[in-house]
């Protein structure tokens, strides 16, 4: 059985070097987040907490600098895109190349990324007469044919993709049945589940250690690829500056029933976070960290964080100052805190998290500004919201009443 090893962590605390300009870098964002585009406060703490789980000390400056290097892999995407719908074959010319090079990715489940130009991996192979399972989720696959089928009009290819997602009923079956038949199947391991069984999906998750916190990857494909034994290729697309496409790939890998999927998904997480520390200005699947953070599903959030007798006495102590002295009483915010869609209060200092109970991302914005009297509050919400959600932040250690 071959040595199994992950990525190499020993340098996340520091910059890798840029492929543009040979400078160092700070690392990544989400793709969402357009670079010198207006940002709310939690959508920035939604990047930053993000970026902490690979750099634990990343500050807002790390995140500023990305953005401006971000802007210059976006600039590039669409200078290609232009390209390529304008029919510039030359941009295909190195995934045909490759394609013939590393003919064995003809048949088996080939493993990527969503790493630079990563919607281009299905191309090479319905070039050359393939017809590829590609594994997506739903949201996904209307982007994804509408790609495909452009090629298909424009090239005059002949073979055509098979779209799967793992919510649909059967969706194992169908992979059998094109790894059997010896059709390739496109996977991407740095997704997320989606859909009604996600949260289901998740509480069977493996642990994966990553510098900042531990995150959960499923084990669903290492299971499958036991089962099937068939050659798994792990394959990841880059840009280069000046220069077109270039694609890489590691050693083509296979397994039996007898081998432990738990190795099989920590070789191959430990092969993807080794390729997004390569360069991490161009990986767009920076979602997935949170979407992996054990914490959110709904039994992970935390509930209550002062015991029963101290949240009494603090109630009736808040209860009075806003009855007594509501013009003269502040709520002062003491802690880095947002709201993440759909519904999570996110504590970012002490990255805890707890259900948000209706509280919006905005109702935080005039507190961050400056602490606010009970009265302005008032106004701003009504009674009924600063004795619920105000009273609630001061319990969760989230504020404090002050003079």
């Amino acid at each position: 059985m071959a040595e199994f090893h992950g990525a190499d962590f020993s340098r996340c605390p520091h910059p890798v070097r840029d492929t543009e300009d040979d400078r160092l870098p700070r690392p990544g964002t989400l793709r969402s987040s357009e670079p010198g585009g207006r940002q709310t406060f939690g959508q920035a703490g939604w990047e930053l907490w993000n970026l902490r789980a690979l750099w634990p000390d990343a500050g807002p400056e790390d995140l500023a600098d990305f953005h401006r290097r971000r802007g210059k892999i976006l600039a590039r995407e669409r200078e290609a895109l232009v390209r390529l719908w304008s029919g510039d074959r030359g941009f295909l010319a190195p995934g045909h190349g490759f394609f013939r090079d590393n003919p064995e990715l003809r048949a088996g489940v080939t493993v990527s990324l969503h790493v630079g130009p990563y919607w281009m991996l299905p191309e090479p192979y319905l070039a050359a007469g393939c017809r590829p399972l590609i594994l997506s989720n739903p949201q996904a696959r209307a982007s994804w044919r509408k790609v495909c089928e452009h090629w298909l009009g424009k090239r005059g290819y002949t073979a055509s993709p098979q779209f799967v997602c793992p919510d649909e009923r059967g969706f194992v079956r169908h992979i059998v049945h094109a790894v059997r038949s010896g059709r390739p199947v496109l996977i991407y391991i740095d997704g997320h589940p989606t859909g009604s069984r996600a949260d289901h999906r998740i509480s069977r998750c493996l642990n994966y250690p990553l510098p900042g916190r531990m995150i959960r990857v499923r084990t669903g494909l290492a299971r499958l690829v036991c089962r099937l034994g068939c050659p798994v290729h792990p394959v990841v697309l880059r840009w280069r500056k000046g220069r077109d496409p270039v694609w890489t790939r590691a050693d083509s890998r296979s397994w039996k029933r007898s081998h432990d999927p738990q190795k099989v998904v920590r070789y191959l997480y430990g092969w993807g976070f080794g390729e997004i520390l390569q360069d991490p200005t161009q990986w767009h699947g920076w979602s997935m960290l949170r979407s992996s953070y054990r914490c959110f599903g709904t039994p992970g959030l935390s509930r209550q964080e002062m015991p029963q007798g101290l949240r009494q006495d603090f109630h009736k102590a808040f209860l009075t100052s806003l009855r007594r002295s509501p013009g003269t009483v502040k709520l002062i915010l003491t802690a880095e805190c947002a709201v993440w869609p759909p519904d999570v209060l996110a504590d970012l200092q002490g990255d805890r998290f707890y259900p948000a109970e209706g509280l919006t991302d905005t109702d935080l914005e005039p507190l961050r500004a400056r602490p606010r009297t009970l009265a302005d509050l008032v106004a701003l919400h009504g009674q009924a919201w600063v004795q619920f959600h105000g009273l609630r932040l001061c319990l969760l250690g989230l504020a404090r009443l002050g003079g």
